[in-house]
């Protein structure tokens, strides 16, 4: 009893002043007071950008990890403020690669998610977003291409060792096909369209190239093409193929650190392999313009962009540094590893950088832009920024708040 009393009259002792002489400071609620803030800097990206692509109408696409979305760019569109951002309803879906669409409209591919959206041309709302489910799971959908021909478009998919075609219009299982690859485990990493013939896949787990005919509908007639690279005990995991016209296929190996270019035609089947220097870094992708020249981007100790000359001193055989083969210039924009490269309107390039809230826009076709050596001069490219949400931190009560 003596204990209850004492424990009532201290407490009575300590909240006496605060009833009697309410003060300020005591009625206010601590977690609003801006002193009691600071402003946080977090060292990383808050979009995460991945995957770019134009439609036939021009408009651009960009997926966001870190936003799980779509940021849609009508034509002539160079900041954020006239962008449109699409949410994804599928939560931590991974938006990856995006293929553009000849009449307008993309498909996007959810990795997470083993699905696909189909944005059709004109869409600025999620409303209308169309959503394409994948006949297995999981899939892992990594690269896709569209026959501009039939506007059929192709997925690979990696953890399904198969591919799938999607004719236009189609948003349905019942409608799609699948072709699965000879080998368990070969992860198709990704796809191109030789017109007129087939299809040729990188098999990443394979080092293979994979072929499949128009006609084709089973493995038994696909068949399978072994890189002839000597690498020792090193895989080379080949990835992101083009077609290059006149029975050409180039694709990377080894990371980006090699750059093969394979010839098909009655001679039979043949490789070059062009090696890619230490001060020039890791070929992140390569893309095909519509002229048909190749563009390398590459990322070392700086960014580099260019052109793959085809001529035949360069493809005669091994043993050429990209450099010889390559108008090669430096990108002078700092942060960021490159994830995505397409083309864009009259010799644009629209890239999307992995760690950093920017997309860069860059010019190679104009007089002016190809003379600019060693670097890409200031007036043949420019960033798009991505605003960053500012972050306070809680000095009490160690609370994060953005806004």
């Amino acid at each position: 009893m003596v204990f209850v009393l004492r424990a009532c009259l201290l407490l009575f002792l300590g909240l006496w002043p605060a009833v009697l002489f309410p003060s300020v400071s005591f009625s206010a609620d601590p977690l609003l007071e801006k002193d009691n803030y600071q402003t946080l800097k977090i060292p990383v990206a808050e979009y995460g950008f991945r995957g770019v692509g134009k439609d036939g109408r021009g408009q651009i696409y960009l997926t966001s990890l870190l936003k799980n979305g779509i940021y849609v760019l009508p034509p002539f569109c160079l900041k954020q403020e006239c962008a449109t951002f699409l949410r994804m309803k599928s939560p931590l879906s991974d938006p990856g690669q995006v293929v553009g669409l000849p009449r307008g409209g993309a498909i996007v591919l959810l990795r997470l998610a083993d699905r696909l959206i189909y944005i059709p041309s004109g869409c600025y709302a999620s409303r209308c977003l169309r959503t394409i489910v994948l006949p297995r799971s999981p899939s892992y959908p990594s690269s896709g291409t569209v026959d501009p021909r039939t506007h059929t478009v192709w997925i690979t998919e990696q953890l399904a060792d198969q591919i799938s075609e999607i004719p236009s219009g189609c948003f349905r299982r019942s409608c799609m096909k699948s072709i699965d690859l000879p080998t368990r485990g070969a992860a198709p990493s990704g796809v191109a369209i030789s017109p007129g013939k087939g299809l040729w896949v990188t098999e990443k787990n394979r080092d293979r190239l994979a072929f499949i005919p128009d006609a084709c509908e089973k493995p038994a007639c696909i068949q399978e093409v072994p890189i002839p690279f000597h690498s020792e005990s090193e895989k080379l995991h080949p990835f992101s193929p083009v077609f290059i016209g006149d029975g050409k296929i180039a694709f990377l190996l080894k990371g980006g650190r090699v750059v093969s270019v394979m010839r098909t035609g009655s001679k039979g089947i043949s490789f070059v392999f062009l090696n890619m220097e230490k001060g020039i870094g890791r070929a992140a992708t390569i893309t095909v313009s519509h002229e048909g020249e190749l563009i390398l981007l590459a990322k070392g100790s700086h960014l580099h962009v260019g052109k793959i000359r085809l001529s035949e001193r360069c493809l005669r055989g091994d043993g050429n540094t990209v450099s010889e083969c390559t108008d090669l210039k430096i990108l002078p924009v700092e942060g960021g590893k490159p994830s995505g490269l397409a083309e864009g309107r009259n010799g644009e390039y629209w890239m999307t950088l992995r760690n950093s809230d920017q997309v860069v826009l860059f010019r190679l076709g104009s007089a002016h832009c190809s003379k600019s050596y060693p670097k890409i001069s200031k007036s043949c490219y420019q960033t798009i920024a991505f605003r960053r949400g500012e972050t306070l931190y809680h000095k009490e009560y160690h609370q994060e708040v953005s806004h």
